[in-house]
C-alpha cells in the first residue's frame, strides 16, 4: 500500500500529517530561510517520505502557503487567549498589542518567518495575496478592537482608521530595523514598545 492510499482511507491522519509537514516547515523556514530549505528536508524533519510529502503538497509553494496559514491559525487562536479575559474595551485592546508585540517582534521564529515571507512577496504574487490577506485581517481586528475602546469611552482618538493603520505600519518597521538593531526585540523593549504602540492607538480616558 502507497502513502497516498493508507492516508487516502483516513482523514484525520492526512490532515494530522499534512500539519505536521507545515510545521516542519515553519521551523526549518525560521531558522534557515526559504530558500535555504528544499523538501526533503521538511520531509525529513516531519518524518515521512517525500512522495508522502507531495501526496499533501504539489510544490515547495504549496508548502510555504502551508506554512503560512498555520502562522494565521496560531495568531488566531493566540490572541482570542490572550484577550478572552479581559475587562473591557480598552484592556482588551491593550492586552492584543502586548500579545503581538511577544508573539510578532520578540518570538524570533514568528519574527524570522513573517519577514521571510514579506521578501519572498516582493516576487510571488500568490504569496502576497496571502500575506495581505493576513495583513487585512489584523488591521480590520484592530480597528475593530480600537472603535470599541472609543465608543466606551475609554480611548481618545480623531481618526481611528489612521491610528490603527500607523500603529501597524510601526510594528512592521521595528520588525525590518531588528534586522540591523535586534535588540529593538528584546525582552528589555516589550514594555517600551508596548507603550509607544498604544500611544500611537490615542490617549486612555481619565476616568
Amino acid at each position: 500500500m502507497n502513502a497516498k492510499t493508507s492516508e487516502s482511507t483516513n482523514p484525520h491522519t492526512a490532515a494530522g500529517k499534512g500539519e505536521e509537514l507545515a510545521q516542519a516547515a515553519f521551523t526549518l523556514f525560521s531558522t534557515r530561510g526559504i530558500d535555504r530549505v528544499n523538501l526533503d528536508e521538511v520531509a525529513a524533519a516531519a518524518g515521512v517520505t517525500k512522495g508522502s510529502l507531495y501526496w499533501h503538497y504539489s510544490s515547495k509553494k504549496a508548502v510555504v502557503l502551508a506554512a503560512c496559514d498555520l502562522y494565521y491559525l496560531r495568531w488566531r487562536a493566540q490572541i482570542s487567549a490572550a484577550t478572552d479575559s479581559c475587562a473591557g474595551a480598552y484592556a482588551t485592546l491593550e492586552a492584543a498589542v502586548a500579545y503581538s508585540v511577544r508573539s510578532c517582534l520578540l518570538d524570533d521564529a514568528n519574527r524570522v518567518f513573517s519577514t521571510e515571507i514579506v521578501a519572498l512577496s516582493l516576487y510571488d504574487t500568490d504569496v502576497r495575496a496571502s500575506w495581505a490577506g493576513f495583513l487585512d485581517e489584523t488591521q480590520r481586528y484592530f480597528l475593530g478592537l480600537t472603535h470599541q475602546a472609543v465608543g466606551s469611552g475609554e480611548l481618545v482618538c480623531a481618526d481611528v482608521d489612521r491610528a490603527v493603520d500607523l500603529m501597524v505600519a510601526a510594528m512592521e518597521g521595528i520588525k525590518q530595523i531588528a534586522l540591523f538593531q535586534p535588540q529593538i526585540c528584546g525582552p528589555q523593549s516589550e514594555q517600551r514598545t508596548c507603550i509607544r504602540l498604544m500611544s500611537l492607538l490615542g490617549s486612555q480616558q481619565e476616568r
